[in-house]
C-alpha cells in the first residue's frame, strides 16, 4: 500500500477516531500530495521520504453500520373518541366526625332552694302578714309545689263599723312532663272573711260582729293535658277541665263545671285554630235556684307574610239560661302591620263575646253585695279598635289604643234600698245597656335589671240607655310604678295611683218623708305606696312598705271608706 492509498483509508475511518489521528492524517495526506506534484512536476517519477520520528500511526478497522434508516411519524391517531361532562362537586365530600358538647366550666346553674318563708306585721292596723312557698327543684320529669298565704286586719275605722277582714289562701299544683305531652293537676283553695262596715256608728251602733260578718269559700280542683308536637302535621291540642264550689254564710251556692278545648293544625300555610267551651253554673240561692249553660265554638285562622299578621274568625255561642235558649255571634278580626323595625307598629280589630256574670266574679269584683243577686249575662256586641305600639328605643316601648264597644246588659253596682237591712250597707246589682269608649296608652322604660319604670292610663265614656250614670265606674284611671335595683341588694319599688271621680245612687228625704234617690258624685282620688328591700344574703332580706303616703281618705264603694297611712316591716328567708 503506498502512502497515497493510506492517506485515502484514512478517510474512511471510524468516526471514532480522535480528532488528534485525524488532524495529523491530513496533514500528512496533504504533505504527501505536495510532495507528488512537485515530483511530478521536475521529473521525479519515485520519492521515497523517511520520517525520523517514533510515532507509529495505526489506524482501526472500519465498522460498518448495519441500521437502516426509519422515519418515524410524530403525529399519533386516537383511534376511539369520546366526549362527556364529568361532575366534580364544589366542596369536597368528607366524613363528618361528632365532637362532645361545650360545657361550661365556671358558670355552674344557679343554686334553687326548696322553700321561701316572707312574714310581716303592719302594727297601725294590726296586720299580720305570711306567706310560703314549696317546691321541687330542676327535674326533667315532673315539677310540683305549693303557695300558702294569709292578711288579715283588726282595724276599725272611724265613723264606720267594722271593717277587719282576713284572706287565706293555698295553692297545689304537680306537672308531669312526657315526650310530647305535659299533664297538669292543681287544687286551690281561698277562704275571706269580710265585714259589712259601710254604715254610720253615729246612727246605727251595731256591737255584734257576726252582724256584718261575710265569708266567702272557694275550692277549685284543676286538671289540663297539653300537646308539645313540633310536626306541622299533627294537630296540637290544650284540654282545660274545671270545676269549683262558693259558698258563703247566707247559703249563697255556686257549682261550676267548665270544659275548654283548643286544638290547632296548619291548612297549607296557614295555621287554623279551634277553641270549644263547655261552661255549667248551678246557682242556689236562699230562695231560687237557676241553671246556666254556655257552648261556644270559636274557629280562626292565623295569617301572616313579611310585616303583618292577621287573625280572622267567627265565634257561636249558645246561651240556655233560666229555660230560655239564644244564639249568638260575634266576629273575631285582629291584624297589625310593622311599618318599621318594630318602631311604628299600627293595629286594628274587632271582637265580642258572652260575659258570664256569676256568684264569683260579682263577689270578686266588689265583695260587699247582697246575699241575693240578680243574675244576667251581659252581651258585649261588638269591640272595635285601632292602636298603634312599638319601639322607641331599645329601652323603652310605647302602646296607645282607642277603643269602642258595644253591651248588653252591662252590670253596675248600688246599694241596696230595699232589702230588709235597713242601714243600707250592701250592693245590688242593676243592668242597663252601654256604650264604651276607652282611651288607653302605655309606655315603658327598660335599664337591664337596674330600671324599670311604666306608666298606664284609661279614660273610659260611658253612655247608658236608662240609667242616669254609670255608677261607681270612675272616669279614669292613671297608675305609675318604678322599680330600683340596685347592685341586687337594695330594692326599690313605688306605686303612684290616680283615679276620677264616679257616681253613686244615693237615697233623699222629701218633704212628705218618701226617699228619692239621685246620682251623687264620689271624689276622685290619688294613693302613693313605697317598698323597700334589703338583701343581706341570699337566703335572707329585710322589708318595709308605706302605703297610702298621702294619707287620704277615699272612697272606692259608696260608705266604705279606705285605710289611711299605714306601714308594714317584715323579713324574708329561705327555710330548706
Amino acid at each position: 500500500m503506498n502512502l497515497f492509498t493510506s492517506h485515502i483509508m484514512m478517510l474512511t475511518v471510524k468516526k471514532k477516531a480522535s480528532s488528534l489521528q485525524i488532524t495529523c492524517a491530513l496533514t500528512l495526506l496533504i504533505f504527501s500530495f505536495s510532495i507528488n506534484l512537485n515530483a511530478q512536476q521536475s521529473g521525479i517519477s519515485d520519492l521515497n521520504y523517511q520520517a525520523q520520528s517514533e510515532f507509529q500511526p495505526t489506524i482501526k478497522d472500519a465498522v460498518k453500520f448495519s441500521d437502516l434508516p426509519e422515519i418515524k411519524d410524530t403525529v399519533k391517531r386516537i383511534k376511539k373518541l369520546s366526549y362527556g361532562i364529568n361532575s366534580v362537586p364544589l366542596f369536597p365530600k368528607y366524613q363528618v366526625q361528632t365532637i362532645s358538647s361545650a360545657k361550661l366550666q365556671n358558670e355552674p346553674l344557679n343554686k334553687l332552694y326548696y322553700s321561701l318563708l316572707k312574714v310581716g306585721y303592719g302594727p297601725i292596723y294590726n296586720m299580720p302578714y305570711g306567706e310560703f312557698w314549696i317546691g321541687n327543684t330542676r327535674s326533667r320529669e315532673m315539677n310540683y309545689g305549693a303557695h300558702l298565704k294569709h292578711f288579715s286586719s283588726t282595724a276599725h275605722l272611724e265613723g264606720v263599723g267594722y271593717s277587719g277582714f282576713s284572706d287565706n289562701d293555698i295553692n297545689i299544683f304537680g306537672k308531669q312532663f312526657y315526650k310530647k305531652h305535659t299533664l297538669t293537676g292543681g287544687f286551690n283553695y281561698s277562704r275571706n272573711v269580710v265585714h259589712y262596715y259601710g254604715y254610720d256608728t253615729s246612727i246605727n251602733k251595731l256591737n255584734d260582729k257576726l252582724f256584718t260578718r261575710q265569708r266567702y269559700q272557694f275550692i277549685e280542683p284543676t286538671l289540663k293535658l297539653t300537646s308539645h308536637y313540633t310536626d306541622s302535621s299533627h294537630i296540637n291540642h290544650d284540654i282545660d277541665l274545671t270545676y269549683y264550689n262558693l259558698q258563703n254564710l247566707n247559703r249563697e251556692t255556686e257549682n261550676n263545671i267548665k270544659l275548654n278545648a283548643a286544638a290547632s293544625l296548619f291548612v297549607n300555610k296557614e295555621k287554623l285554630n279551634i277553641n270549644f267551651l263547655t261552661d255549667f253554673y248551678n246557682h242556689k240561692q236562699a230562695n231560687d235556684t237557676l241553671n246556666d249553660l254556655i257552648v261556644s265554638v270559636n274557629p280562626y285562622f292565623e295569617a301572616h307574610g313579611k310585616k303583618w299578621e292577621a287573625n280572622i274568625g267567627l265565634t257561636g255561642t249558645l246561651d240556655n239560661f233560666k229555660g230560655a235558649t239564644r244564639f249568638y255571634f260575634f266576629p273575631k278580626l285582629n291584624i297589625h302591620y310593622n311599618v318599621y323595625e318594630n318602631m311604628l307598629i299600627p293595629y286594628a280589630g274587632v271582637n265580642g263575646g258572652l260575659i258570664k256574670n256569676s256568684f264569683r266574679s260579682l263577689s270578686k269584683e266588689n265583695m260587699f253585695v247582697d246575699t241575693t243577686l240578680k243574675y244576667t249575662n251581659t252581651n258585649n256586641k261588638y269591640n272595635a279598635f285601632v292602636g298603634l305600639r312599638g319601639n322607641l328605643s331599645s329601652k323603652t316601648s310605647y302602646d296607645a289604643k282607642v277603643t269602642y264597644a258595644q253591651y248588653d246588659s252591662l252590670q253596675f253596682f248600688v246599694i241596696n234600698y230595699n232589702g230588709a237591712n235597713q242601714i243600707y250597707n250592701r250592693f245590688d246589682v242593676v243592668y242597663d245597656n252601654t256604650t264604651l269608649l276607652t282611651i288607653s296608652g302605655n309606655i315603658a322604660y327598660r335599664l337591664k335589671e337596674k330600671i324599670n319604670i311604666s306608666a298606664t292610663g284609661n279614660y273610659y265614656l260611658y253612655k247608658t240607655k236608662n240609667l242616669t250614670r254609670a255608677y261607681h265606674k270612675p272616669d279614669f284611671d292613671l297608675t305609675f310604678s318604678g322599680i330600683y335595683n340596685m347592685q341586687s341588694k337594695i330594692i326599690i319599688k313605688a306605686d303612684l295611683f290616680f283615679v276620677g271621680q264616679q257616681w253613686a245612687l244615693s237615697p233623699t228625704t222629701n218633704n212628705d218623708n218618701t226617699l228619692s234617690f239621685n246620682p251623687k258624685q264620689l271624689k276622685g282620688w290619688a294613693d302613693a305606696n313605697l317598698e323597700a328591700e334589703y338583701r343581706y344574703s341570699k337566703l335572707l332580706s329585710f322589708f318595709v312598705k308605706f302605703n297610702n303616703i298621702a294619707n287620704q281618705r277615699y272612697y272606692r264603694w259608696d260608705r266604705y271608706p279606705s285605710q289611711r297611712f299605714n306601714f308594714m316591716f317584715g323579713l324574708t328567708f329561705v327555710p330548706f
